[in-house]
């Protein structure tokens, strides 16, 4: 089941879609707009939506930070489509959603914009960066300079997502959650040791190449260049 976060508190009435999206077999999670980044920090969603407004909107640092730590779709909602919000749609979201479609073209559309960004990511088996290599496909390995390295199942997965989504911060619970899949308690042992471990059988194998970097109080990350 994918989840969605949707920012709906502040949308007008005639846009709010949480209980049709629900009815559809999603997972909802509303909230304000306000609390969208500090909900992904905690929390691996498969898309984000919010209200599109234009003219005078200052909600750039909240895209961008939404940006630092999310690559899912973000989907505008909004039933005025004139050439000013199309320009502003492009500028600042993946696509959008008109309120006023059928719950049967609503559904079509969630399901194209979910199948796009699962392709975008997943369709890739083979990743590299600097001297590291991972295959992600049916037979999964990751190397270094053309050497295997032992990973456990947990360290390929973190190793796997930091690659796959390699701009993107990801924190300590969204990393539990997703190669865990339990709920984030505020523990994070489990996370912390992990990334020692892989961190150390990187340097062992690369020991003039830095590969993961904490992005101090907020995360994990490859190194940018």
């Amino acid at each position: 089941m994918s989840t969605i976060l949707l920012a709906e508190q502040t949308m007008p009435p005639a846009y709010r879609l949480e209980k049709r999206l629900t009815e559809l077999g999603y997972s909802v999670v509303s909230v304000a707009d306000t609390e969208l980044v500090s909900m992904i920090k905690l929390h691996p969603y498969d898309a984000v939506i919010l209200s599109v407004e234009v003219p005078g909107d200052d909600r750039d640092e909240m895209f961008q930070q939404i940006r630092l730590f999310s690559d899912a779709p973000l989907l505008g909602v909004c039933g005025e489509k004139t050439p000013e919000w199309a320009e502003y749609m492009r500028s600042r979201f993946d696509g959008g959603i008109d309120p006023r479609l059928s719950d049967e073209v609503l559904a079509e559309v969630m399901e194209d914009y979910l199948r796009q960004a699962y392709k975008r990511v997943h369709n890739v088996r083979l990743h590299q960066y600097k001297n590291l290599k991972i295959n992600n496909g049916g037979i999964k390995k990751a190397e270094v300079n053309y050497k295997k390295l032992d990973l456990t199942a947990k360290e390929f997965m973190i190793l796997n997502l930091l690659m796959c989504h390699r701009d993107r911060i990801h924190t300590k619970a969204v990393l539990y959650e997703t190669i865990w899949r339990q709920a984030y308690t505020g523990d994070d042992n489990a996370v912390k040791i992990h990334i020692s471990n892989l961190r150390s059988k990187l340097k062992r194998a690369d020991p003039g190449e830095q590969y993961i970097e904490t992005v101090w109080g907020l995360g994990y990350r490859m190194c940018r260049d």
